[in-house]
């Protein structure tokens, strides 16, 4: 399992907080075609779930009869997404952490002033802020290749957090777009599942990102 350093490190690129938002995009870009069309090529020899692929790929036409791709949407779904994480801070220990970590006075007082759902609100505008950052196209590649990434991350996704993706699906077939934003939350979702197995780890975890690796 990876360190809780390491975690926070992945926390802190996949917001880009780190700084390196625009070659993260680059390399996020370079690897959307590959990985789409394999996807696209399994679903071409997944004849056991015809069916159900059929019925996933309505879902993601009526997707895109509602003009899914705006800010509001994929704001949603990382807010969906981190919400769980969000749920896990201990704002009282974080806090501490803050207001020994040395930087500017007023970020760490600002920092003190924030509840758990004020520091959701800041969470999801950083993942905004590295999703339109990136690029969009692997969305220009053919709908085919992009509806079945979307089908079967949403599957893996269902399969690995099942709570998370009833959530998505719930809001109006969301677990389908899930796809767009899996590199920035996903790191987010990998420290929820070390506090479920130790909750002094996810401390640390929460150290590193909030006070700095």
């Amino acid at each position: 399992m990876d360190s809780a350093k390491e975690i926070a490190r992945d926390m802190l690129e996949a917001v880009n907080i780190n700084g390196d938002g625009f070659l993260g995009a680059v390399g996020k870009g370079l690897i959307s075609l590959p990985v789409s069309l394999g996807y696209m090529g399994y679903d071409f020899i997944d004849t056991g779930h015809r069916r159900e692929n059929q019925n996933d790929k309505f879902r993601m036409a009526r997707l895109v009869e509602k003009g899914i791709f705006s800010r509001d949407i994929i704001g949603k779904i990382i807010s969906i997404c981190l919400e769980d994480f969000v749920s896990r801070i201990n704002m009282e220990k974080t806090g501490s952490i803050v207001k020994n970590v040395s930087g500017d006075l007023a970020g760490r007082m600002a920092f003190a002033e924030l509840t758990g759902v004020k520091l959701g609100e800041v969470l999801v505008s950083r993942g905004l802020a590295a999703f339109f950052a990136g690029s969009f196209a692997g969305l220009l590649l053919s709908v085919g290749a992009e509806t079945s990434c979307a089908i079967y991350t949403s599957r893996f996704l269902k399969d690995r957090n099942p709570v998370l993706h009833d959530k998505l699906k719930a809001q109006g077939d969301l677990d389908l777009l899930y796809f767009l934003v899996e590199d920035i939350v996903r790191p987010f979702e990998r420290a929820c599942i070390v506090a479920d197995r130790n909750s002094a780890e996810f401390d640390r975890i929460c150290e590193y990102f909030f006070g700095g690796l």
